[in-house]
C-alpha cells in the first residue's frame, strides 16, 4: 500500500529493500538526510552508512501533490516514467544519467545512485564555479538522447509505439500553464521582485506580438512529438563536479519538441548570467564568470550540432532522411525554436510562479531586480527576434555585455 515515507520510516524501508545487501553491510548503522526541503514535488532522502558516507542510496518517492503548492495535484505514475527514461538515457548516454538500482511500483519509489560528490549547478553558479566538461557532456547527452528517440533513428512503427508510453498529461498541463500562458498575461500566480519592474512587466503584458510568440512556442510544445525529451532540463536538474556531469529528475519527460530541452538549458544559463549582478563579489569576477557562461553556451550548441549531425549521417536511413538541405533546414529551425523556448523559460522564472534560487538568493532587492530585468529583456528579444537567429553567435549577440 502506498504510504509517504518519513525520515523515521525510510531506514526500515531501505533495510527491507532488494538493494540493501548490494550497498550496505550487515552491521551498518544508518543516517538520514532530507534533501527535498524547498523542493517542489517529491520526497527525497539520502540514506547512508554512519561508518562510510560512500555507502549510500538516494530514495526518491513521488507525492500525489506538489510539496510547495499543495493545490497542484500530481500523478504518482511519474515515478515510473522517470525510471524508464533513466534506463533509456543510460543506454545511449552511459555515465551521465544516475543509475537506478530498483523501482517500487507500489510505493512509487526509485532507489538510485547517490551523487554525494556532485553539486547542483544552479547553486554552483552563485559561487562562480566553472566546469571544464559541462558543455561537452550536456551537448553529447542531449544530442544522443534526442536523436535516438526520434524518427530520424527509430522506425515509423517503433516511434509511434513509444509515444503513448510516455504520455504525461498532468505534468504537461502544468508546463503549458506555468511556462507559456501565465507569464505574459495578468495572472494571480505572477509575481516579481520589485516595483522597479512594474513598467517593464506592463509593457510585456500589452505586447500582442510577445503574446503571439509565446503561444507559438506553446503550440509547438503541445503538438510536436519529435523525441523523448527530459521536459525539465534546467540547471537545478544538473549535478556536477570537475570530472562528471549528471542529469537528474526526468519525471516531466514525454515525446515533445527537442528544442524545449536545449532552450531550457540555455535559458537557465542566461538566468545565471543575469544573476551575477547579485552574486559576483566584484565587477571583474562578474565579467569573467559571465564570459565563461557565454563560452559554455556557445560550446554547448556547437558540439550539440556537430554530434547530432554526425549521428544523422551515420545512423539515419539515407533513403528517408538523406537530404543535406533538409538537415540544414532542420538544424536551423531547431536553433530558432531553442531561442523561443529559452525566452519563455526566462519569463516564467522571473515573473511567473516558479521562481529560482539564482534570483531568490540575492538579498539586495535592487540587485535582484536588475538581474531579473536582464533576463526579461533577453527573453523578450529571443522570443520576438528568433527568426533572425541563424547561428549561435546571433543568439549570443542579443545578450547585453555588462
Amino acid at each position: 500500500m502506498y504510504t509517504p515515507l518519513t525520515a523515521e520510516s525510510v531506514i526500515d524501508y531501505v533495510v527491507r529493500s532488494p538493494i540493501k545487501d548490494q550497498i550496505f553491510h550487515d552491521d551498518d548503522t544508518f543516517m538520514v538526510e532530507d534533501l527535498a526541503e524547498g523542493g517542489n514535488i517529491n520526497l527525497i532522502f539520502r540514506v547512508r552508512a554512519t561508518e562510510d558516507r560512500n555507502r549510500s542510496v538516494l530514495v526518491k518517492q513521488a507525492l500525489p501533490h506538489s510539496r510547495r503548492y499543495p493545490d497542484i495535484k500530481m500523478p504518482l505514475s511519474r515515478a515510473e516514467i522517470e525510471y524508464n527514461v533513466l534506463a533509456i538515457e543510460n543506454q545511449y548516454c552511459p555515465g551521465i544519467a544516475p543509475q537506478v538500482y530498483h523501482y517500487d511500483g507500489t510505493m512509487y519509489v526509485n532507489l538510485m545512485e547517490d551523487l554525494n560528490d556532485h553539486l547542483i549547478m544552479r547553486k554552483s553558479m552563485e559561487q562562480q564555479i566553472t566546469y571544464p566538461k559541462f558543455a561537452e557532456d550536456m551537448a553529447i547527452f542531449l544530442a544522443r538522447s534526442l536523436f535516438y528517440t526520434s524518427d530520424l533513428f527509430l522506425s515509423s512503427a517503433d516511434k509511434k509505439a513509444e509515444v503513448p508510453k510516455y504520455i504525461n498529461p498532468v505534468l504537461c498541463k502544468v508546463t503549458e500553464d506555468l511556462f507559456f500562458t501565465q507569464p505574459v498575461v495578468p495572472h494571480d500566480n505572477n509575481r516579481w521582485t520589485s516595483p522597479d519592474l512594474d513598467a517593464l512587466v506592463d509593457e510585456c503584458y500589452a505586447n500582442e506580438s510577445l503574446f503571439a510568440a509565446m503561444l507559438t512556442m506553446k503550440e509547438k510544445f503541445m503538438n510536436n512529438a519529435q523525441a523523448l525529451i527530459h521536459g525539465d532540463f534546467h540547471t537545478g536538474s544538473i549535478m556536477l563536479n570537475k570530472e562528471e556531469t549528471r542529469v537528474i529528475d526526468p519525471e516531466f519527460a514525454f515525446y515533445g519538441p527537442m528544442a524545449f530541452d536545449t532552450g531550457s538549458l540555455i535559458g537557465n544559463l542566461m538566468i545565471g548570467y543575469g544573476a551575477q549582478e547579485g552574486h559576483a563579489p566584484d565587477e571583474e569576477s562578474r565579467r569573467v564568470y559571465r564570459q565563461w557562461l557565454l563560452q559554455a553556451t556557445e560550446d554547448f550548441w556547437t558540439i550539440f550540432e556537430q554530434e547530432f549531425r554526425r549521428l544523422w549521417d551515420k545512423e539515419a536511413d539515407p533513403t528517408e532522411w538523406g537530404s543535406k538541405l533538409f538537415q540544414d533546414q532542420y538544424m536551423a529551425q531547431l536553433l530558432q525554436d531553442t531561442a523561443g523556448f529559452a525566452g519563455a523559460e526566462l519569463f516564467r522564472r522571473t515573473i511567473g510562479l516558479a521562481h529560482v534560487d539564482d534570483f531568490i538568493d540575492i538579498s539586495d532587492q535592487s540587485k535582484r531586480a536588475a538581474s531579473e530585468r536582464i533576463a526579461l529583456e533577453v527573453g523578450q528579444r529571443w522570443l520576438l527576434e528568433r527568426a533572425n537567429i541563424n547561428s549561435i553567435g546571433d543568439l549570443l549577440a542579443m545578450i547585453p555585455r555588462q
